[in-house]
């Protein structure tokens, strides 16, 4: 699958790139082994590449994108329900250790969250060990 990246010059780019920067949660979405969907609420990373980068304990998620690495994340205005932004991806399991959620960007981004659950990011990284990037392949945005 061709890899997709945001044009800035359209206004509804600029918007999805607003989020992806300033939103704390994205849902992520796989397929178990068996075929059942899966979809749990993570932190993430918009990464300077035009990539998404997750941590995850070494679970169901990881399991998933062994088996099959195309994935959906989504992030969601609650309020309204009326800004929707999903984006198709291709996940890769990076190997251990080359990036942690103690990584500077990741740390900074989630540092109040992390303080309020009493952890910092190197705590984080001793449970979140496995990084997952994911290669966005298709945007979409509500109208």
């Amino acid at each position: 699958m061709e890899r997709a990246r945001l044009d800035l010059s359209h206004p509804e780019h600029q918007h999805i790139q607003l989020r992806l920067e300033r939103d704390l949660i994205t849902w992520f979405s796989s397929v178990r082994p068996d075929g059942r969907p899966h979809l749990v609420a993570v932190w993430f990373l918009w990464e300077d590449d035009g990539t998404v980068l997750v941590f995850s304990k070494p679970d169901q998620k990881v399991r998933n994108v062994r088996e099959r690495p195309t994935v959906m994340l989504a992030l969601d205005n609650t309020d309204t329900g009326e800004d929707v932004v999903t984006i198709e991806g291709q996940a890769t399991l990076l190997p251990a250790g080359e990036v942690t959620p103690a990584m500077p960007a990741y740390a900074q981004k989630y540092a109040e969250q992390l303080k309020g659950m009493g952890w910092t990011p190197a705590q984080m990284a001793q449970t979140y060990t496995q990084a997952i990037r994911i290669t966005p392949t298709r945007f979409y945005e509500s109208p």
